[in-house]
Protein backbone atom coordinates (compact mmCIF):
# COMPACT_ATOMS: atom_id res chain seq x y z
CA UNK A 1 0.00 0.00 0.00
CA UNK A 2 1.61 3.52 -0.79
CA UNK A 3 1.07 5.96 1.87
CA UNK A 4 -0.30 9.29 0.42
CA UNK A 5 0.93 12.31 1.79
CA UNK A 6 0.32 15.88 1.10
CA UNK A 7 2.44 18.92 -0.01
CA UNK A 8 5.91 18.68 2.38
CA UNK A 9 7.91 19.06 -0.77
CA UNK A 10 10.62 20.31 0.77
CA UNK A 11 10.72 17.95 3.68
CA UNK A 12 10.64 15.28 1.17
CA UNK A 13 13.00 16.12 -1.39
CA UNK A 14 15.66 16.48 1.64
CA UNK A 15 14.77 12.87 2.67
CA UNK A 16 14.76 12.02 -1.40
CA UNK A 17 18.48 13.39 -1.74
CA UNK A 18 19.49 10.72 1.03
CA UNK A 19 19.09 7.84 -1.58
CA UNK A 20 21.57 9.65 -3.78
CA UNK A 21 25.37 8.00 -3.97
CA UNK A 22 26.83 11.29 -2.95
CA UNK A 23 24.98 13.78 -0.98
CA UNK A 24 26.60 16.75 1.27
CA UNK A 25 23.49 16.88 4.16
CA UNK A 26 23.62 13.43 5.21
CA UNK A 27 22.06 14.39 8.21
CA UNK A 28 17.85 15.11 8.39
CA UNK A 29 15.72 16.50 11.71
CA UNK A 30 12.52 16.59 10.99
CA UNK A 31 10.69 18.40 13.66
CA UNK A 32 6.82 19.26 14.33
CA UNK A 33 3.95 18.72 16.93
CA UNK A 34 1.34 15.88 17.56
CA UNK A 35 -0.38 15.85 14.66
CA UNK A 36 1.74 17.42 11.78
CA UNK A 37 2.26 14.29 9.90
CA UNK A 38 6.04 13.03 10.29
CA UNK A 39 5.02 9.05 10.94
CA UNK A 40 3.49 9.72 8.12
CA UNK A 41 6.19 11.68 6.14
CA UNK A 42 8.46 9.05 7.22
CA UNK A 43 6.54 6.13 5.41
CA UNK A 44 6.05 7.94 2.43
CA UNK A 45 9.56 7.86 2.09
CA UNK A 46 10.56 4.57 3.50
CA UNK A 47 8.42 3.14 0.93
CA UNK A 48 10.18 4.88 -1.72
CA UNK A 49 13.95 3.59 -0.56
CA UNK A 50 15.61 1.96 -3.56
CA UNK A 51 16.45 -1.61 -3.23
CA UNK A 52 19.98 -0.70 -4.03
CA UNK A 53 20.09 1.00 -0.30
CA UNK A 54 20.11 -0.43 3.23
CA UNK A 55 17.43 0.91 5.11
CA UNK A 56 16.26 0.53 9.48
CA UNK A 57 13.54 1.73 10.80
CA UNK A 58 14.09 2.78 14.34
CA UNK A 59 11.20 3.27 16.76
CA UNK A 60 12.60 5.71 20.16
CA UNK A 61 9.63 5.08 21.98
CA UNK A 62 10.41 2.85 25.00
CA UNK A 63 13.30 1.84 27.17
CA UNK A 64 14.28 -1.32 25.30
CA UNK A 65 15.63 1.12 22.61
CA UNK A 66 18.89 1.45 23.01
CA UNK A 67 22.36 1.63 21.34
CA UNK A 68 23.08 -2.14 21.60
CA UNK A 69 19.40 -2.77 19.68
CA UNK A 70 20.10 -0.38 16.88
CA UNK A 71 23.71 -2.17 17.01
CA UNK A 72 21.81 -5.76 17.05
CA UNK A 73 19.14 -4.84 14.06
CA UNK A 74 21.63 -3.29 11.98
CA UNK A 75 23.81 -6.37 11.68
CA UNK A 76 20.77 -8.30 10.97
CA UNK A 77 19.89 -6.07 8.29
CA UNK A 78 23.38 -5.75 6.71
CA UNK A 79 24.19 -8.86 8.10
CA UNK A 80 27.19 -9.92 10.35
CA UNK A 81 29.97 -10.44 7.68
CA UNK A 82 29.78 -6.50 7.12
CA UNK A 83 31.09 -5.89 10.51
CA UNK A 84 34.01 -7.38 11.02
CA UNK A 85 35.20 -4.24 13.53
CA UNK A 86 32.40 -4.47 15.37
CA UNK A 87 31.90 -8.01 15.96
CA UNK A 88 35.89 -8.78 16.97
CA UNK A 89 35.63 -5.46 19.26
CA UNK A 90 32.28 -7.15 20.64
CA UNK A 91 34.49 -10.83 21.29
CA UNK A 92 37.51 -8.79 22.99
CA UNK A 93 35.27 -6.81 25.34
CA UNK A 94 34.20 -10.32 26.48
CA UNK A 95 37.55 -12.32 26.85
CA UNK A 96 40.24 -10.68 24.87
CA UNK A 97 41.08 -10.54 20.89
CA UNK A 98 41.76 -14.33 21.12
CA UNK A 99 38.24 -15.12 20.85
CA UNK A 100 37.38 -16.19 17.97
CA UNK A 101 34.44 -14.95 16.08
CA UNK A 102 32.79 -18.12 14.32
CA UNK A 103 28.78 -19.13 13.77
CA UNK A 104 28.60 -19.99 17.23
CA UNK A 105 29.75 -16.17 18.80
CA UNK A 106 27.49 -14.50 16.10
CA UNK A 107 24.57 -16.38 17.07
CA UNK A 108 24.48 -14.84 20.35
CA UNK A 109 25.00 -12.08 19.53
CA UNK A 110 22.52 -9.85 20.83
CA UNK A 111 23.72 -10.84 23.71
CA UNK A 112 27.36 -10.78 23.27
CA UNK A 113 26.27 -6.77 22.56
CA UNK A 114 24.39 -6.46 26.09
CA UNK A 115 27.33 -8.06 27.90
CA UNK A 116 29.85 -5.85 26.47
CA UNK A 117 27.97 -2.69 27.30
CA UNK A 118 27.41 -3.16 30.46
CA UNK A 119 28.88 -2.00 33.46
CA UNK A 120 28.00 -0.61 37.18
CA UNK A 121 29.34 2.66 36.69
CA UNK A 122 27.98 5.19 33.80
CA UNK A 123 31.13 6.58 32.83
CA UNK A 124 32.27 3.07 31.96
CA UNK A 125 29.10 2.36 30.56
CA UNK A 126 29.85 5.53 28.19
CA UNK A 127 33.39 4.72 27.83
CA UNK A 128 32.03 0.99 26.22
CA UNK A 129 29.71 2.76 24.26
CA UNK A 130 31.93 4.74 22.36
CA UNK A 131 34.39 2.10 22.11
CA UNK A 132 31.54 -0.12 20.07
CA UNK A 133 30.56 2.64 18.10
CA UNK A 134 33.82 3.55 17.15
CA UNK A 135 34.47 0.18 15.94
CA UNK A 136 30.52 0.12 13.94
CA UNK A 137 31.40 3.25 12.34
CA UNK A 138 35.08 1.41 11.03
CA UNK A 139 33.14 -0.98 9.34
CA UNK A 140 30.21 1.41 7.67
CA UNK A 141 33.26 3.22 5.86
CA UNK A 142 33.91 0.10 3.71
CA UNK A 143 29.85 -1.02 3.08
CA UNK A 144 29.50 -0.66 -0.70
CA UNK A 145 25.98 1.23 -0.94
CA UNK A 146 24.26 4.10 1.42
CA UNK A 147 22.66 2.81 4.85
CA UNK A 148 19.92 4.76 5.84
CA UNK A 149 18.72 4.72 9.33
CA UNK A 150 15.17 6.37 10.27
CA UNK A 151 14.83 7.59 13.68
CA UNK A 152 11.21 8.46 15.06
CA UNK A 153 9.85 9.38 18.42
CA UNK A 154 13.00 11.07 19.42
CA UNK A 155 11.16 13.37 21.86
CA UNK A 156 10.40 9.88 23.93
CA UNK A 157 14.06 8.30 23.64
CA UNK A 158 15.65 7.62 26.95
CA UNK A 159 18.19 10.20 28.31
CA UNK A 160 21.05 7.55 27.54
CA UNK A 161 19.66 6.95 24.29
CA UNK A 162 19.61 10.73 23.46
CA UNK A 163 23.23 11.55 24.57
CA UNK A 164 24.33 8.51 22.47
CA UNK A 165 22.47 9.52 19.67
CA UNK A 166 23.74 13.35 20.24
CA UNK A 167 27.36 12.47 20.56
CA UNK A 168 29.31 9.70 19.27
CA UNK A 169 26.76 8.31 16.75
CA UNK A 170 25.42 11.84 15.24
CA UNK A 171 29.69 13.32 15.40
CA UNK A 172 30.46 9.43 13.74
CA UNK A 173 28.17 9.98 10.85
CA UNK A 174 28.83 13.39 10.04
CA UNK A 175 31.99 11.18 8.81
CA UNK A 176 30.67 8.58 7.07
CA UNK A 177 29.40 9.07 3.59
CA UNK A 178 27.84 5.99 3.23
CA UNK A 179 25.69 6.32 6.78
CA UNK A 180 22.53 8.58 6.36
CA UNK A 181 19.86 9.52 8.77
CA UNK A 182 17.10 10.94 9.28
CA UNK A 183 15.61 12.04 13.03
CA UNK A 184 11.93 12.69 13.60
CA UNK A 185 10.33 13.69 16.87
CA UNK A 186 8.29 16.84 18.64
CA UNK A 187 11.74 17.66 19.87
CA UNK A 188 14.82 16.81 17.88
CA UNK A 189 18.71 17.30 18.43
CA UNK A 190 20.36 20.17 18.20
CA UNK A 191 21.28 21.27 14.81
CA UNK A 192 23.91 23.83 15.48
CA UNK A 193 26.37 21.27 16.33
CA UNK A 194 30.19 21.84 15.66
CA UNK A 195 30.79 18.51 15.16
CA UNK A 196 27.87 17.39 12.75
CA UNK A 197 26.14 20.66 12.07
CA UNK A 198 27.79 21.29 8.60
CA UNK A 199 26.03 18.65 7.15
CA UNK A 200 22.69 18.77 9.17
CA UNK A 201 19.02 20.28 7.58
CA UNK A 202 16.32 20.86 9.67
CA UNK A 203 12.60 20.83 8.83
CA UNK A 204 9.82 22.19 10.99
CA UNK A 205 6.78 20.70 10.16
CA UNK A 206 3.29 22.60 10.44
CA UNK A 207 0.65 21.05 9.41
CA UNK A 208 -0.98 20.91 5.64
CA UNK A 209 -3.46 23.76 6.21
CA UNK A 210 -3.49 24.69 2.33
CA UNK A 211 -6.79 23.15 0.26
CA UNK A 212 -4.56 23.43 -3.12
CA UNK A 213 -2.51 20.43 -1.07
CA UNK A 214 -4.83 18.27 -0.71
CA UNK A 215 -6.87 18.56 -4.75
CA UNK A 216 -4.22 15.43 -6.10
CA UNK A 217 -5.15 13.82 -2.36
CA UNK A 218 -8.89 13.62 -3.09
CA UNK A 219 -8.21 12.59 -7.05
CA UNK A 220 -5.36 9.88 -5.42
CA UNK A 221 -7.90 8.08 -3.26
CA UNK A 222 -10.69 8.17 -6.09
CA UNK A 223 -13.13 10.52 -3.83
CA UNK A 224 -15.32 13.47 -5.03
CA UNK A 225 -16.69 16.46 -3.21
CA UNK A 226 -20.31 17.19 -3.94
CA UNK A 227 -20.22 21.28 -3.46
CA UNK A 228 -20.10 23.81 -6.03
CA UNK A 229 -16.56 25.18 -4.89
CA UNK A 230 -14.13 22.13 -3.57
CA UNK A 231 -11.36 23.89 -2.81
CA UNK A 232 -13.62 26.29 -0.21
CA UNK A 233 -14.94 22.97 1.01
CA UNK A 234 -11.65 21.48 1.51
CA UNK A 235 -10.53 24.81 3.11
CA UNK A 236 -13.28 24.27 5.80
CA UNK A 237 -11.95 20.99 7.02
CA UNK A 238 -8.12 21.87 6.73
CA UNK A 239 -9.52 24.95 9.33
CA UNK A 240 -11.72 22.48 11.17
CA UNK A 241 -8.45 20.08 11.76
CA UNK A 242 -6.06 22.60 11.92
CA UNK A 243 -4.15 21.30 8.77
CA UNK A 244 -3.39 17.82 10.84
CA UNK A 245 -2.73 15.23 7.65
CA UNK A 246 -4.19 12.71 9.69
CA UNK A 247 -7.51 13.86 10.87
CA UNK A 248 -7.60 15.29 6.81
CA UNK A 249 -7.37 12.10 5.55
CA UNK A 250 -9.59 10.76 7.22
CA UNK A 251 -12.36 13.36 6.53
CA UNK A 252 -11.30 12.87 2.24
CA UNK A 253 -11.69 9.12 2.75
CA UNK A 254 -15.11 9.62 4.62
CA UNK A 255 -16.01 11.12 1.17
CA UNK A 256 -18.13 9.72 -1.76
CA UNK A 257 -15.91 7.05 -4.33
CA UNK A 258 -16.14 8.26 -7.45
CA UNK A 259 -16.65 5.22 -8.85
CA UNK A 260 -20.17 5.99 -7.02
CA UNK A 261 -20.70 8.45 -9.67
CA UNK A 262 -24.14 8.52 -11.78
Amino acid sequence: MTTIIADYEAERQAVLDLFQPSCDCRIVLLCGASGSGKTTLLTHCRERVPSSIFHLPVQLRGSTTTAAEVFYRAGRHLTWDRLPHFTGHVAGMLGGASIKVDRNFVAGIGNHINVALYAEQPLEREHRRVALTEAWFDDLVALPQPFLVFFDTYEQATAEMKEWLCGPFLARAAQVSALRVVIAGQEVPEARNIEWGHCCQEHYLHGVQEASAWLPVVQQLGRYIHAPDPVSYLMGICDACKGDPGKIIKWIEALPHRKSLP
